[in-house]
């Protein structure tokens, strides 16, 4: 499959080893031309020190292999420490304060106390929370969701990590359109699954065929990230309702889930609906977080939903309860859960997403100038534009151009992430939950490096 004009690019089969190892430019010594020269891998350690880690995780962190937007944003935060300016676009830190609204709710909350509102409640969450979460997207979705739905979690992250632990056994496999989230590799490794990316088409559009031709005995999930984390694309109802068919037609002794990873659904900068696969495929199941529309991304707050067509429904809801306990969650924060009703659906109870869709336009309209081309961005606050074919060229047999282009950025003190990290490289992600003068500087970095 050649590269469609924004899409990602996978050439056949042995590029889904290409695809897992991502970064790998980044994990051999040579790979990056800052690698000794910054600081972010810490001081070097030694073959005792190595041995206080776990196997597994001592691969990850010793091998490089961490989350590169994680690294990126300690990067940027060891800059800092000369007293210049950094222009850091690597991390999807929500910029915008929490609404007034939250503030004089959570006041309120402390203020006039229950009795035992900081004990223990049952693993899934407080039984009023998930029915008013219930009744809320029942009208969302139009689906007749019951509290017991729904399970209460810390963060989306949180409710992925319980969904693995749920539903997958090693070995089993879990299909993800690239570009993908980052994080989305470890998840998959603390439940011993394998993640198989797959192709999206122009401009990042779900490809149903490229599912399709990925789906093997072992799939278990797809995993679906609409509006998309780095590209802030959505996934039409086409090509949703293609991926439907396509997986009832699909032979299988188990259930194949579809989990919608949807942390960015209310921060469409249009206001318009986004398709679903709730209500499409009866094997659904939701998951998302007040991080990003409540700005409250340290708080950890977010929830799990199960379609009711889904098989093993009352079996799903036990399991998730479980999970969150073992897997040492045991409840989402319940300070976060008791003023989620009295916030959510109000006008002023979200951020002002036109901040974040002004200041995507705003640098898209700059990149553009300069030769890079990326879709129009619908929601959220990433962009992921690919590099002219002069920066291509920048790309080595030890790195590839994004890479290279990153430490050509970071010399003119502009931090941003390798489309590498996220499956396809030759682009970069870029966040726009920042200032104006980050924008300013990000834009003079750009212009500096060339086009």
């Amino acid at each position: 499959m050649s590269r469609a004009q924004g899409g990602a690019r996978i050439d056949g089969q042995p590029t889904r080893a290409k695809l897992r190892t991502r970064a790998s430019a980044y994990r051999h010594d040579g790979g990056f031309a800052a690698t000794r020269a910054c600081l972010w891998y810490g001081a070097p350690v030694s073959h005792d020190a190595a041995k206080a880690l776990s196997a597994r995780t001592g691969d990850t962190i010793l091998g490089n292999k961490e989350a590169w937007t994680r690294r990126m944003f300690e990067l940027a935060t060891q800059m800092r420490a000369d007293g210049g300016p950094v222009y850091d676009l690597s991390l999807g830190n929500p910029s915008l304060e929490p609404p007034a609204l939250w503030r004089e709710t959570i006041r309120e909350l402390l203020v006039d106390e229950a009795p035992g509102m900081h004990r223990y409640m049952s693993n899934a969450g407080y039984p009023e929370v998930r029915a008013f979460i219930a009744k809320r997207e029942a009208r969302r979705f139009d689906q007749p969701f019951e509290a017991s739905d729904v399970t209460m979690t810390v963060g989306a992250a949180g409710a992925l990590n319980v969904v693995l632990r749920s539903v997958a056994d090693p070995g089993d496999e879990i299909i993800v359109p690239a570009p993908y989230f980052s994080e989305y590799d470890h998840y998959a490794a603390n439940a011993s699954v394998r993640l198989v990316p797959v192709a999206t088409g122009p401009d990042f559009a779900l490809d149903p065929e490229t599912v399709r031709a990925a789906l093997t005995p072992r799939t278990r999930i797809v995993l679906l990230n609409s509006p998309n984390n780095p590209t802030g694309a959505i996934y039409d109802a086409a090509s949703l309702d293609a991926t439907a068919e396509l997986l009832r037609a699909h032979r299988s002794e188990r259930p194949v889930f579809v989990v919608e990873d949807s942390p960015y659904r209310d921060l469409v900068h249009d206001g318009s609906e986004v398709p679903a696969m709730m209500g499409r495929y009866e094997n659904s199941l939701y998951i998302t977080s007040h991080s990003k529309d409540l700005g409250l991304a340290g708080e950890r707050i977010g929830y799990l939903l199960i379609s009711p067509q889904a098989t093993g429904r009352e079996l799903l809801s036990r399991a998730f309860g479980f999970s969150n306990r073992v897997l040492g969650f045991v409840n989402a924060p319940a300070l976060m859960q008791r003023a989620l009703p009295l916030v959510l659906g109000h006008p002023e109870g979200r951020v002002e997403v036109e901040v974040y869709a002004r200041n995507c336009r705003r640098m898209a309209e700059g990149l553009s100038a300069l030769g890079y081309h990326l879709p129009p961005v619908r929601a959220g606050f990433f962009l992921f534009p690919r590099l002219p074919d002069s920066l291509r060229a920048l790309g080595t047999a030890e790195a590839s151009s994004d890479v290279a282009l990153t430490e050509k950025l970071r010399a003119q003190r502009c931090v941003v992430v390798p489309g590498t990290a996220f499956g396809v490289p030759d682009h970069l992600r870029l966040s726009m939950c920042v200032d104006d003068a980050a924008i300013d500087g990000a834009l003079a970095a750009f212009a500096a490096v060339g086009s």
